[in-house]
């Protein structure tokens, strides 16, 4: 079966998470990487093929920017797998909702997976995962997919709240040390705009939705969160969800 991947990840776990799934259910696979890209265009997958669909969980809710780029691709019945990773704290709706988004848009959900992922705004929680324990839990998630296509499937019950949750957040935004060399990589590819090429070392807080996407890709590492607030978040945050999670999946109903 052709698999076609579409995710949002701006620090790149998402990408290795959903990567690791489609692997595990074929060897024919296309991918859409729209964290950067605003294309509108319709992109139909025929129901003879698979969706694997992955979004990090921001505040417990699907990124606003990635759930605008998913509306453009379309199912006709079309079985899907929908994976949100999250930062060893909770994935409150965003699996229910990232189910229902596809769900408008003409895909069949077969399963669901919340799968832990170091945290992108503090790194200490969840620090170096996926590791081999979390791969090892997605290949078993992707070998019980194909047998579940294999037989036929129905309906998937799935945890979460309608309405979603509001999202909340902390008034933190990354930026630059005096150590930056105004190369401009965070600038290029920030997948808001919220960076300005001529001044990099800032950023437009209106814009900023903290992706992390600036602080992984800065070759000087001198770009992340900073102050007393950021300071006093983090210990706080670090201590209360320092426990580690597992992951979590879900499968529909066999026929």
């Amino acid at each position: 079966m052709k698999v076609t991947t579409i995710y949002f990840s701006a620090t790149y776990t998402t990408k290795r998470v959903v990567e690791a799934v489609a692997a595990g259910l074929s060897d024919q696979v296309v991918a859409y990487d729209i964290t950067n890209d605003p294309s509108t265009e319709t992109v139909t997958i025929p129901a003879d093929e698979l969706l694997v669909v992955g979004v990090p969980v921001y505040a417990g809710r699907v990124p606003a920017m990635a759930t605008e780029r998913l509306r453009r691709f379309k199912g006709n019945e079309t079985p899907a797998v929908v994976v949100a990773v999250y930062g060893n704290r909770h994935y409150d709706d965003a699996v229910l909702e990232l189910h229902d988004l596809m769900t408008e848009c003409g895909f069949r959900t077969v399963s669901a997976g919340a799968f832990v992922a170091q945290h992108s705004i503090f790194p200490k929680v969840g620090a170096a995962r996926p590791d081999a324990e979390d791969l090892a839990d997605i290949a078993a998630f992707a070998h019980q997919t194909a047998e579940l296509l294999a037989k036929g499937f129905g309906a998937i019950a799935l945890p979460g709240n309608r309405p979603y949750k509001v999202p909340g957040g902390i008034p933190i935004w990354p930026t630059a040390s005096r150590k930056c060399t105004a190369c401009g990589a965070c600038a290029r590819r920030c997948p808001t705009g919220a960076i300005d090429p001529a001044a990099p070392k800032g950023v437009d807080k209106t814009k900023c939705i903290k992706c992390g996407r600036c602080i992984v890709v800065c070759p000087t590492k001198v770009r992340r969160f900073y102050g007393i607030k950021y300071s006093l978040a983090a210990a706080r945050f670090n201590s209360a969800f320092a426990a580690r999670r597992k992951n979590e999946m879900w499968f529909a109903e066999s026929n």
